[in-house]
């Protein structure tokens, strides 16, 4: 029976075998801050407000697209939905939405 033969460690999801799995901030030294990719815009206060710093703040640079002969694109072949009106509607019941 090689199934039994196995031992109880080698059967485990963790192990020196399986490494050491993601970095993650519970698991670091103390003081590791990983971040998720987000910029900070600025600081907190001791009072607990957040001071938004303007040179951190990304800017940008938009082109003039008013007189641009370009357009959205529509296939062809898209379904056409037609949307009903938003008005009242008694149910049954009396009551309106």
């Amino acid at each position: 029976m090689p199934f039994l033969a196995l031992s109880a460690p080698r059967l485990a999801k963790v192990g020196p075998s399986k490494g050491r799995g993601p970095l993650l901030a519970k698991f670091a030294p103390v003081g590791f801050k990983k971040g998720f990719g987000a910029v900070g815009l600025g600081r907190h206060t001791k009072k607990g407000f957040f001071i938004i710093n303007t040179m951190l703040v990304p800017m940008f640079k938009v082109p003039d697209l008013s007189n641009c002969k370009l357009q959205c694109y529509v296939a062809p072949d898209t379904y056409r939905i037609v949307q009903q009106s938003f008005r009242k509607r008694e149910l049954d019941d009396g009551e309106d939405f």
